[in-house]
């Protein structure tokens, strides 16, 4: 049984054929993929606001912030700055994929670093 929760399955399934990108989309959204920054929070009972629970992306505090604040704020901003990405940013799926930057990080200590898991040459 797969799950195709994975990011990377975007890639396999794009190189087999399988996936395509659609036509007319909007250049500044991201569709599908690792949304962190994107479309979620993680909020721990401290009230500790994560941009993402897979590493150290503290951006604020639920307890003491409004939560449009923190999202809309600059830490949360960093996790949106898709042309730092240094692979991804150059991959026609940036918008589909990006891999995992909790990955990224865990390998080099800079979450825009490229996932060490992708093996797709831009």
């Amino acid at each position: 049984f797969f799950n195709l929760k994975d990011h990377l399955w975007t890639l396999f399934l794009y190189e087999k054929g399988i996936f395509k990108i659609p036509q007319n989309l909007k250049d500044d959204v991201i569709y599908d993929g690792c949304n962190c920054g994107n479309s979620h929070l993680t909020i721990l009972p401290t009230g500790d606001v994560f941009a993402c629970r897979r590493m150290d992306s503290k951006v604020g505090n639920a307890l003491t912030e409004r939560i449009f604040d923190i999202f809309t704020g600059d830490k949360m901003n960093e996790y949106r700055r898709f042309e730092e990405f240094e692979k991804c940013s150059k991959c026609e799926l940036l918008r589909f994929c990006r891999g995992c930057p909790a990955v990224s990080y865990g390998y080099t200590h800079n979450m825009y670093s490229p996932d060490p898991q992708c093996w797709k040459e831009v």
